[in-house]
């Protein structure tokens, strides 16, 4: 028996089986995002994955990348003339970086030991680079 407000659904546990991640775009003017291709196919910019060591892998950057460019298409297919406004959830997308993104957390303070790779960067035209090299020297 559960106990649940009326006109409510009950909540369940977390079961111990296999998970899905949804990724989608919504449209204020159609709802889910999708366009119908020359030839007659839906395409939809909803990505379904099972996440999982074993299975499809975790949901990463550059898939959240890929499945933008894709539902920027579908816009411009649908809306040629109208400029778009993409909005984000408050979801772990938010973290989604490249892999040689600046970030602060990744940086070594000295050389050795795990190294994030980075790409380098320019500060008021300055060149740095951010990452040590394998022959660099500390200084104590």
């Amino acid at each position: 028996m559960l106990w649940h407000p009326d006109g409510q659904l009950p909540l369940r546990k977390k079961g111990h089986g296999r998970s899905i991640m949804v990724s989608e775009f919504l449209s204020e003017l159609e709802g889910p995002l999708k366009t119908i291709d020359d030839n007659g196919e839906v395409i939809r910019a909803r990505e379904i994955i099972n996440p999982g060591k074993i299975h499809d892998g975790y949901w990463t950057a550059e898939d959240m990348a890929r499945q933008f460019k894709k539902a920027i298409t579908i816009h411009k297919r649908n809306h040629p003339n109208l400029i778009g406004l993409w909005a984000f959830n408050n979801s772990s997308n938010h973290n989604c970086v490249a892999k040689d993104a600046l970030v602060v957390s990744r940086m070594n303070l000295s050389s050795g030991g795990k190294q994030a790779v980075m790409r380098d960067t320019l500060v008021d035209g300055t060149h740095y680079t951010m990452v040590f090299p394998d022959n660099y020297a500390n200084e104590a």
